[in-house]
């Protein structure tokens, strides 16, 4: 009797196992290619900046930590000579950017801070020395013609 319920067990494991069938396999149509149109985006243009240039023609000088630019310059008797402080620092307790310009022998001096400017203008022909009395190493020459 043992053996016959057994084989009856076994039996029907044999017929449901059978009877199941395999799942479906399951594969993701392929999705057709569409065309894509990607946004243009025009090249980044250089933004203009403020900082002046120093030339003879528009007699401005500006200033930064290596120096006066240009540190030489000549003008006309009479013309405006525009200095311009440019220099700027990360840490001011290691470097101070405010700079004082004095024509030597003409004005004793004017302070400019960081994006200041001063103008002078020179009525008389000449050669005039000028220095930054903060940061002394920093000397130049105006030559009015």
């Amino acid at each position: 009797m043992k053996q016959i319920l057994i084989l009856l067990v076994v039996a029907l494991l044999l017929a449901t196992c059978g009877c199941t069938q395999p799942a479906a396999d399951v594969t993701q149509a392929p999705v057709p290619a569409t065309d894509t149109v990607s946004p243009t985006i025009p090249p980044a243009t250089a933004m203009p900046t403020r900082e002046p240039t120093a030339s003879v023609s528009d007699n401005t000088i500006t200033i930064k930590k290596e120096g006066f630019i240009p540190s030489t310059i000549t003008v006309k008797r009479g013309s405006t000579v525009r200095w311009v402080n440019l220099d700027s620092t990360d840490d001011p307790a290691l470097y101070n950017p405010t700079h004082r310009i004095k024509i030597i022998g003409v004005y004793t001096g004017q302070t400019l801070s960081p994006g200041e400017g001063w103008s002078w203008v020179f009525p008389n022909t000449g050669v005039y020395a000028y220095e930054d009395l903060i940061h002394t190493d920093l000397q130049g020459t105006v030559i009015v013609e």
